[in-house]
């Protein structure tokens, strides 16, 4: 009887994108909790993202807690904290920006055209994306959700909007 293993390294040790590819880029606006930081970076990892760019104002974060929540992707994902001045230089012109946020004008993620060359933007755990920031993006998707708690942790979202777009993308 062959031997079964549940090590996820042994699973995708052969997996290969598919050449049409173009790796989406997160866009992360004033995150706050290091945990949320961390599992960011990983997913990341997970999808094979071009970068990680945090906005954020200045200010002291455990990076112990990043580290331990990123795991290993946290030397392996191209990641960087910066201001919204810098931003623009970050994002190639042919990427599109697809806010994740619950808003009056956002539509239903899965009903919803996704870009091939897409950033996604998150928004800070309290107080989501800022309207002004939402400005800037070319669309806005929500995910339903049917429960009594209406919002999802923004790592949550990102991973169900990452997962969804590569589905589309890859036609896995």
């Amino acid at each position: 009887m062959k031997k079964r293993t549940t090590h996820s390294k042994y699973l995708f040790e052969n997996s290969q994108l598919p050449k049409e590819y173009c790796p989406p880029i997160i866009i992360a606006y004033d995150i706050r909790t290091p945990e949320n930081i961390g599992s960011i970076i990983r997913l990341a990892d997970n999808i094979a993202c071009k970068k990680v760019l945090f906005i954020t104002e200045e200010r002291q974060l455990r990076e112990s807690k990043i580290k331990k929540t990123a795991a290993s992707s946290y030397n392996s994902v191209n990641w960087s904290f910066c201001s919204h001045k810098v931003l623009e230089n970050e994002i190639p012109e042919d990427y599109q920006l697809v806010a994740i946020e619950t808003a009056s004008d956002s539509s239903n993620i899965y009903k919803t055209d996704l870009p091939q060359k897409i950033a996604f933007v998150v928004g800070n755990e309290i107080n989501g994306i800022d309207s002004e920031f939402l400005t800037k993006c070319h669309k806005i998707v929500h995910i339903p959700v049917y429960g009594k708690n209406t919002s999802l942790n923004v790592s949550h979202a990102l991973a169900i909007s990452l997962f969804e777009w590569q589905k589309r993308i890859t036609g896995l």
